[in-house]
């Protein structure tokens, strides 16, 4: 009977002789390359490494829990929220990369990118309600100059490298949401806390994030999940992102991954610190415990992390499934937010 170690061993040898038959191959192939080839694959060679490099030294996915305000925005007596969006976004801005062009090694990033653009996005739909409702008078109260610059430059395309660019406009938004700050605690500008408004700013919040479950539920799930007259009802977008689970190979997965990492996490830093501007309203209406068992939620999918982002199948016991694990935090948090909804609108 032939042992395992028979086996084994001439397959080893097999393989060494291989090896070793390709690496004077290749050996050979160098000694006979011309100059101009060896200076080519230096140049080559060192160009990969410091393209390495310099992606390293670029990398950044901001997702401090604990984030700490940024002392040039501290306002005695200004929004703790204005204070937070405005040192979330001036990190951001300081390593940008969805404007970065196809030089920069960063700008193939697709974590970074997608990262970077949904907190640029949650931001400004933050802006967009501080404009509109939070920071005027209630009814038919004019908008305060500051904050409806604000609103319009956090809104700005995300990808524009020149003419004006993203950064630049971004941090001239941040600028007019911390003059704005600085009048509040001056008695200049208003600042609405009652508690329909921050109800109207979780519902709005609520209304993102069930569109991007939806597109989580899309990337997760395969097209045999659906039936042929459920697939003739999908937008043309949806039928993009509905495709065969690729496990550590689907591109889809690291977009919708980070974009939903990004937008939890940047809701996350305001409404901890909308916590803060409203927490009389929120004790006043028996929310407080609903409040922070909220942001434990968001807290834990907002902290979620991998750099290779699995789409297994449903079930499998070999590549996970982690849109679908964060897919829960995202759920759990939204049902938590529509509770909180509900009890200020009490």
């Amino acid at each position: 009977m032939t042992s395992l170690e028979d086996m084994i061993l001439p397959l080893f040898r097999g393989l060494r002789a291989k090896a070793d038959t390709l690496r004077q191959a290749v050996f050979n192939a160098t000694l006979g390359a011309s100059l101009v080839t060896k200076l080519a694959a230096a140049v080559f060679g060192v160009l990969v490494v410091a393209f390495i490099v310099l992606f390293v030294l670029q990398y950044h996915i901001d997702d401090d829990v604990a984030m700490k305000p940024s002392p040039r925005f501290v306002v005695d007596g200004g929004s703790k929220a204005v204070t937070m969006a405005a040192t979330l976004m001036e990190l951001e801005t300081d390593h940008w990369a969805p404007s970065k062009p196809w030089i920069y090694p960063i700008a193939h990033s697709t974590n970074m990118v997608a990262y970077q653009k949904a907190i640029q996005y949650a931001v400004a739909q933050w802006a967009t309600q501080m404009t509109d409702f939070l920071g005027r008078e209630r009814g038919s109260g004019e908008a305060d100059p500051n904050l409806v610059a604000a609103k319009g430059l956090l809104n700005y395309d995300p990808t524009a490298f020149l003419l004006p660019s993203a950064v630049s406009q971004y941090r001239e938004g941040i600028r007019n949401l911390d003059d704005y700050n600085r009048r509040l605690a001056r008695g200049q500008a208003r600042y609405d806390k009652i508690a329909s408004s921050l109800s109207d700013f979780l519902i709005k919040i609520d209304k993102d994030l069930g569109s991007q479950s939806s597109t989580i539920e899309l990337t997760v799930l395969s097209p045999e999940h659906f039936t042929d007259s459920e697939r003739t009802l999908m937008t043309d977008n949806q039928r993009k992102v509905l495709a065969t689970n690729g496990g550590y190979f689907d591109g889809r997965a690291t977009d919708v991954f980070f974009a939903t990492k990004g937008r939890m996490f940047a809701y996350l830093v305001i409404l901890s610190a909308l916590g803060e501007d409203y927490h009389s309203v929120i004790v006043a209406k028996g929310a407080e415990e609903h409040w922070n068992n909220m942001l434990i939620s968001l807290r834990s999918g907002a902290s979620l992390y991998k750099f290779f982002v699995a789409n297994g199948a449903g079930g499998s016991y070999v590549v996970p499934s982690d849109l679908a694990y964060q897919g829960f935090f995202l759920l759990r948090f939204d049902k938590q937010l529509q509770e909180v909804a509900d009890i200020l609108n009490r």
